[in-house]
């Protein structure tokens, strides 16, 4: 579920809102955006929706409990959710892309992954807003903390084989694509599926892209 963001609107409406500005800037030029163009996109709709957070949560004030490639991470066990926070000026990085665009992901494509992390697998990643630092942007969501344990690989292939999803190589990594919904992931180690107590698997940290019919056309003929 997507819940609503510091401005009073859900993280659709904010994605449907940033999309019709990145549409609208598309018209003007032959290729697509680029990471600069995207974050100016996204830096200007923050400060006019009031995204850029005056009063950060209290856990950033403190060292972090874990850190990643993208995020810095803080467990809140009064609510039981992880506070995650990406890096100055980094939003992870595509699942596909051209020879011609930036790998690194804009923050318009991360809120974009994580509102189809929630659609796909059920998860409520809530986007608190943003925060700008002398180092550039930090985008700051929080997450329902799954108990359990790193499934194998034998059963993430599984999990995502069995819903209909096709794999594939993608710079030496296993990833996966779903042709009905055009949608890739990526960055399916053991450290991003939880296996519960029930024995069901709870992905918690996926790349997620929907591609273009030129992007959907070059993995296919690699199948």
């Amino acid at each position: 579920m997507d819940r609503q963001t510091t401005s009073g609107l859900p993280l659709p409406t904010h994605l449907e809102n940033l999309e019709s500005r990145l549409q609208a800037a598309l018209r003007f030029q032959a290729g697509p955006a680029y990471f600069t163009e995207e974050l100016g996109i996204f830096s200007d709709y923050a400060r006019e929706k009031k995204l850029f957070l005056e009063d950060l949560p209290d856990s950033l004030n403190r060292p972090p409990d874990d850190e990643g490639n993208e995020h810095q991470v803080w467990y809140l066990p009064e609510i039981d959710r992880f506070l995650k926070a990406t890096w100055p000026g980094f939003f992870g990085v595509q699942v596909i892309y051209s020879s011609d665009q930036d790998r690194r992901s804009s923050p318009i494509a991360y809120l974009k992954r994580w509102h189809l992390h929630n659609q796909l697998f059920g998860d409520d990643i809530r986007f608190l807003g943003a925060h700008q630092t002398p180092d550039g942007i930090r985008l700051i969501i929080d997450q329902p903390a799954i108990a359990g344990e790193p499934a194998s690989e034998p059963e993430i292939k599984s999990f995502f084989q069995e819903s209909g999803w096709e794999p594939f190589q993608i710079d030496g990594n296993l990833a996966f694509l779903d042709h009905q919904s055009k949608i890739a992931i990526s960055d399916t180690h053991r450290g991003n599926i939880v296996k519960m107590s029930d024995g069901l698997l709870a992905p918690i940290d996926l790349r997620v892209q929907p591609l273009t019919a030129y992007q959907l056309d070059a993995i296919t003929s690699h199948l």
